[in-house]
């Protein structure tokens, strides 16, 4: 029960993230249509086109990066994880999901210090710098909710005896 609620929830959040690194793509299109349009019809650029583009570019990646995890759309050499026999593949689908796990932990960890160092207004924009690494943060820890997730799939496909593949694909 505990698990469905948690796999519906991540889902809920990567249809969140999906619809916000879209709508901070449009968005982007948009100012730097209009920005464009201004030079050419009063050849004037707006000026804060530039750096709300590159805040809006770095969270729409930062949003995107839960999204590709959870889809499985991340770098993957699962060519040889696939041959393996079923109690070899979810050995190495455990491993994956530790470092996996431990990697966005070790992220997350570093926040508390580096927050406080990220000060400052970004010229043109108005917000601090720290607001610039908020969805990372918050993609890293989604992302180690759903390598808990997988880590368990991978657990019960090595007691079992069963491909944790198949058993990924059948939660989708």
């Amino acid at each position: 029960m505990v698990w469905r609620a948690l796999d519906a929830g991540l889902g809920w959040a990567e249809r969140l993230f999906l619809a916000g690194a879209n709508g901070l793509l449009l968005t982007m299109l948009a100012i730097n249509l209009a920005n464009i349009l201004s030079r050419l019809i009063w050849d004037k650029g707006i000026i804060w086109v530039f750096p709300w583009t590159g805040v809006l570019f770095v969270w729409a990646i930062f949003l995107a990066f839960f999204v590709i995890f959870r889809r499985g759309q991340d770098i993957s050499i699962d060519v040889v994880t696939r041959r393996l026999p079923a109690r070899a593949a979810a050995l190495v689908a455990i491993l994956v999901a530790l470092l996996v796990i431990g990697l966005m932990l070790l992220v997350l960890s570093q926040a508390p210090t580096l927050i406080p160092r990220q000060v400052g207004r970004i010229d043109l924009v108005g917000l601090q710098r720290y607001w610039l690494a908020a969805p990372l943060w918050a993609s890293c820890a989604l992302i180690v909710l759903q390598y808990v997730l997988n880590l368990r799939l991978a657990v019960i496909g090595f007691i079992e005896g069963r491909d944790p593949h198949a058993l990924a694909e059948a939660r989708e």
